[in-house]
C-alpha cells in the first residue's frame, strides 16, 4: 500500500466501516490506535474529497493481531473542509508560515519524517482565526452540503516544522495494507 495513496481503487467499490460505534462523534474507539501512530503519508484527492493518512500503528496498540505489518490507511470521506498550517520554527521563537498545494502535502508530510500523533485526534474544533498564524498554509472548502458530521485534526512535528491539519468529514474507512477492509474489534 502506498503511503497515502488513495487511488488504488475505484471510490464507487469502497464500503463504509463503521469503526466509530453508534455514535457519530463517539470516537473513543480510533483514538487509542491513533495515540502513538506515525503518519506515513497524507494525501487529499479533490476530485473524490478524500483524505487518506497511512499510519503505521504501535505494535502494543495494533488490535488485529500479531501480523508483520502495522500499517493502516485511514480515509476520510467527503471531505467538505480542509485547513493546514505549515510553520518552521527558529531557535530565537522567529515564526515563518510556509504554504503549499494540495498536491504537495504528501512532500510536507514526508519532510516531517514519521512523525507520530500525540494526543486526540477525532471530534476537534475548528482553529479559530488567527491561532495557526495570520493565514492557512493550505485552506479548502466544499459549497455541497455533505461533509459536515466528523472532524480530525492532527499536529505533527519534526525538528523546527510544525504541520496542523484540520478537516471535516462524514465517513471513515479502514484498510489493511492489502487493501482488505478493517473492522475494530468490539469489546
Amino acid at each position: 500500500m502506498p503511503a497515502g495513496s488513495v487511488r488504488g481503487a475505484p471510490i464507487g467499490e469502497r464500503r463504509v466501516i463503521d469503526i466509530l460505534g453508534s455514535h457519530d462523534h463517539d470516537h473513543a474507539a480510533f483514538e487509542p490506535l491513533a495515540d502513538g501512530a506515525a503518519v506515513l503519508g497524507l494525501e487529499l484527492d479533490p476530485r473524490y474529497r478524500v483524505l487518506a493518512a497511512t499510519l503505521e500503528l504501535d505494535p502494543d496498540r495494533d488490535p488485529w493481531g500479531d501480523r508483520d505489518d502495522h500499517r493502516v490507511q485511514l480515509l476520510c470521506s467527503p471531505v467538505s473542509t480542509i485547513l493546514a498550517s505549515l510553520r518552521r520554527i527558529d531557535t530565537d521563537g522567529t515564526v515563518h508560515l510556509l504554504t503549499f498545494t494540495e498536491e504537495q502535502l504528501i512532500d510536507v508530510v514526508a519532510a516531517l519524517d514519521a512523525p507520530v500523533i500525540t494526543g486526540p485526534v477525532f471530534g476537534q474544533p475548528e482553529p479559530r482565526p488567527g491561532e495557526w498564524g495570520p493565514r492557512f498554509s493550505m485552506e479548502g472548502r466544499s459549497s455541497a452540503p455533505d461533509g459536515t458530521r466528523m472532524s480530525l485534526r492532527l499536529r505533527l512535528v519534526h525538528d523546527d516544522l510544525h504541520l496542523e491539519v484540520f478537516a471535516r468529514f462524514d465517513e471513515i474507512v479502514l484498510k489493511a495494507p492489502d487493501g482488505a477492509d478493517l473492522v475494530l474489534p468490539r469489546g
